[in-house]
């Protein structure tokens, strides 16, 4: 997954998945879909903290 930031957990997911289906030519199964969202939730709460705790530094 690429590391722009998108703006909401949504469009993060929304890329996910149409990453996934360019990667794999095919629509994830429902077990890849929960995969895939657990996993995008995960590193894009990751990039928000981390960006919190880069604009509290710099302030």
């Amino acid at each position: 997954m690429s590391h722009n930031h998108p703006a909401s957990k949504a469009e993060a997911i929304h890329d996910a998945i149409e990453h996934f289906q360019e990667e794999h030519h095919h629509v994830p199964d429902p077990h890849e879909k929960a995969r895939l969202v657990s996993n995008t939730i995960r590193e894009w709460e990751h990039d928000e903290v981390e960006e919190k705790h880069s604009a509290d530094k710099s302030a």
